[in-house]
């Protein structure tokens, strides 16, 4: 998939008048929106998460953003585990429309919000309660769970735990690797670049017209890992996360 206007990196040169009738559409389309995709959820199961993609590509668009997905090339069979870094809050929407199959994991404290918590389940996230590390590892359990049963999926997982205060990484948290390991899912490391540029962490939804730009890297096996590999997992994909991070959004190959 790929959606945005040739390589146009960085935010586009336009002052603060626009970013604030930019906070305003996307405050009044959230209060329309998250409601909506809900209520079309409960309408036809399943539609909620293709009236939720449809809606970020409009607003976005209408704000003068854009979302540049580059992919590996290759197939790949059964599911993996993304897991991108997280600058920005425009990192949720930029996966949603990257990795439409997927489904993501959320702090449970997100669903105690009236309009966000409906719209995320209509979308399928599995909350998970990062105050108590008990329940937490219950929930990935039941998560892991479900794969063995056989309704296996892809998962969006930002292992940073939360959203940067600044342009470096947090560390990595283990329970995404655990839950790769636990299914035999590859992970897959994914680079988010110019989010922070579009929408910077306190931007409150002051978006700023630019290209964000989803970088799949290649994706790393788990066959064979075991529990105890969960570090050495956890590092790789922090490695190849910051490298990619540093290098910045790779040319897109004959023919993307």
């Amino acid at each position: 998939m790929r959606s945005g206007h040739g390589d146009r990196a960085r935010a586009w040169p336009v002052g603060p008048a626009r970013w604030q009738l930019n906070r305003v559409v996307v405050a009044v389309s959230l209060c329309i929106l998250l409601p909506l995709v809900a209520l079309v959820e409960r309408v036809r199961r399943g539609h909620g998460e293709l009236t939720a993609r449809g809606a970020v590509g409009a607003v976005a668009r209408l704000c003068g953003v854009f979302f540049e997905v580059r992919p590996r090339a290759g197939d790949r069979s059964g599911p993996v585990v993304y897991t991108p870094n997280h600058s920005s809050p425009i990192d949720i929407p930029a996966m949603l429309l990257a990795a439409p199959e997927a489904r993501f994991l959320a702090a449970a404290d997100l669903f105690r919000l009236p309009l966000l918590a409906g719209a995320m389940r209509a979308l399928g996230t599995f909350p998970i309660n990062r105050r108590d590390p008990d329940v937490a590892r219950r929930q990935m359990s039941q998560l892991a769970e479900s794969f063995a049963a056989g309704d296996g999926f892809d998962v969006v997982i930002f292992p940073e735990g939360g959203i940067a205060p600044t342009a470096r990484l947090l560390p990595f948290k283990a329970g995404a690797f655990i839950l790769a390991i636990q299914t035999g899912s590859p992970v897959v490391p994914v680079a988010l670049h110019h989010a922070r540029d579009v929408l910077p962490p306190h931007g409150r939804l002051a978006l700023r017209p630019g290209t964000v730009v989803v970088e799949m890297l290649d994706p790393i096996d788990t066959t064979g890992l075991t529990f105890a590999d969960r570090g050495a997992l956890r590092d790789r994909v922090r490695s190849a996360v910051e490298g990619a991070l540093r290098a910045g959004p790779q040319p897109r190959g004959p023919g993307a």
